[in-house]
């Protein structure tokens, strides 16, 4: 099979292709289950929710009111590099009579820390996750949605409408889901390389200089943690963060890994044998791979445990044009706007609409991509990852300076 293949379609071929299926998809049945629970804020001042006791978060302004016209001019977002399809954005400001400008951040803990100082002033918060959530809420960064100007959100997953880290989804839309794992080029490792325990290829020094990790303090740490056995990613014991990075200094001792969020482009470009990353990275792969190059070079390996989870769409308490960020986020939510725009970022969309089966039947995902999916079996099996308290995130922020100073 060639490479033509994959490549990206018109959006009418795209949904001709796709067979929308009448069955719903419930993700996260236990794992995110919305029972309740009362606001329990930390001693530092962070709401913290986890599925055993989610959040209904604090609220300090009142949300916008109802029916207020759209705003004129632009709208500004913050989001992580080719994370919107550039389709979708043309079609919403031809739509709505504007301009969308977007800020590019590639960690969420620098994104957080220029929001606060007023580097980052945008509407809009694209792809930010729960570890983050607390922060932004205990800084008073964020307003209050007003869901009539998302009718849309009844499309988002059940068990993603009211999650535990925001319960009643007062400040949230889920966007995307994923999970944790490693991508590799199938031309250069067979899948029988992850028997056993598959991190340890990570460290395995026949691949010096031809790996990656991701750039993300708490993924790749609670990586190390999951290859050691220690199956908490939001562990405040200081011997097993410690554990933690030991296993990375040794890591970079052995295969000097690339830390970045980079893989989509660097795994199909061939500069890389494999990276530990996000599984829609594997997606947006496809779209780079040069010309000739079939997409089954392309692999994913999803451990049994490891981190699933979805980011969301968030409104800044100080948007100068509210109204446009609440019509962008209900745009993203439409079925077809979402699945447009997945077909440049690659990542699911976190709609009950858009199944695993739907997504297979397309024709746009090869076999060698398949357990990248995230299914709903996974996505309930996947271990969660919330806030931590300032003294432990220091611990874990430790470690990772241990690692990347290197």
């Amino acid at each position: 099979m060639t490479n033509e293949s994959f490549r990206p379609m018109g959006r009418r071929d795209f949904l001709r292709n796709l067979a929308i299926t009448s069955g719903a998809i419930t993700i996260g049945g236990s794992l995110l289950a919305a029972c309740g629970g009362s606001t329990a804020t930390e001693s530092s001042g962070l709401s913290i929710g986890t599925p055993q006791n989610p959040i209904k978060l604090p609220v300090t302004t009142d949300a916008i009111a109802d029916g207020l016209p759209n705003e004129s001019g632009t709208l500004e977002i913050l989001n992580w590099a080719d994370y919107q399809n550039p389709e979708s954005i043309a079609i919403f400001e031809e739509k709505f009579g504007c301009k969308v400008v977007t800020s590019i951040y590639d960690t969420e803990e620098a994104a957080i820390a220029k929001l606060r100082n007023g580097t980052f002033k945008p509407d809009l918060i694209l792809g930010m996750t729960d570890t983050g959530l607390a922060k932004l809420v205990a800084a008073d960064l964020l307003q209050p949605l007003n869901k009539s100007y998302i009718p849309n959100f009844g499309n988002v997953i059940s068990g993603l409408q009211s999650p535990y880290y925001d319960l009643e989804s007062q400040y949230t839309v889920p966007y995307f889901i994923y999970g944790n794992g490693i991508g590799y080029r199938t031309d250069r490792i067979d899948k029988n390389a992850f028997a056993g325990n598959g991190y340890d290829i990570l460290w395995d020094a026949q691949f010096s200089g031809k790996v990656g990790v991701l750039d993300s303090y708490r993924d790749t740490l609670a990586m190390a943690m999951f290859r050691a056995g220690n199956f908490d990613g939001n562990t405040a014991d200081a011997a097993i963060i410690q554990k933690a990075g030991d296993d990375l200094v040794a890591m970079r001792e052995a295969t000097n890994p690339k830390v970045d969020i980079l893989a989509y482009t660097e795994i199909p470009s061939g500069n890389r044998d494999l990276n530990f990353t996000w599984s829609g990275d594997l997606f947006t792969a496809l779209q780079y791979l040069p010309e000739g190059v079939a997409p089954d070079v392309l692999g994913f390996w999803y451990p049994e445990k490891t981190v699933a989870k979805n980011d969301f769409m968030c409104i800044t308490k100080n948007a100068k044009a509210p109204v446009l960020a609440h019509q962008l986020i209900n745009f993203l939510s439409d079925t077809d706007n979402a699945l447009l725009n997945r077909e440049y970022v690659g990542y699911q969309p976190a709609l009950e609409s858009i199944t695993v089966d739907l997504l297979i039947s397309s024709g746009t995902i090869p076999e060698s991509l398949i357990d990248a999916l995230v299914t709903p079996e996974k996505y309930d099996a996947g271990l969660a990852q919330v806030s931590l308290e300032p003294a432990v995130d220091a611990l874990w922020l430790e470690q990772w300076t241990r690692f990347t100073a290197g």
